[in-house]
């Protein structure tokens, strides 16, 4: 994949997609980058969702955000990536929020303690929300 970013003249937004049998697509601005996910995690495209988060950690977001409303179904090695990306984000000084209503990954998480570690909330909107208050 490509790295670039938008210059400053440019439109605030640049959008791109991250190559992966997993949907990834990236959507970043001045404010945030939105890592939207779509499909099922599970070991077979964890790796590559890891690539993903840590390429716009490099780019230092003022917040990074995974839209995981589309997501049917994650194991643990997916959720191992959001935990590894929360310490790797706190370590470059970004937030870190997911961004789910599902249930097949609200249950696992709360089972597993990791609601308790993690930032997450039910809408975009409502992240975003968070970040102007």
């Amino acid at each position: 994949m490509t790295d670039y970013r938008a210059p400053a003249s440019d439109p605030p937004r640049s959008t791109r997609r991250f190559v992966s049998p997993l949907d990834i697509s990236i959507t970043a601005s001045a404010i945030d980058t939105v890592v939207t996910v779509s499909g099922e995690i599970d070991l077979s495209v964890s790796d590559d969702l890891r690539k993903a988060f840590d390429e716009e950690l490099r780019f230092k977001p003022g917040v990074l955000i995974a839209d995981l409303s589309a997501v049917t179904f994650c194991d643990s090695s997916g959720f191992t990536v959001f935990v590894q990306t929360r310490a790797n984000a706190e370590e470059a000084g970004v937030p870190f929020i997911l961004v789910t209503q599902e249930r097949a990954l609200l249950r696992p998480m709360s089972l597993l303690g990791l609601d308790a570690v993690l930032t997450v909330h039910p809408t975009l909107d409502s992240a975003r929300d968070v970040l102007t208050r």
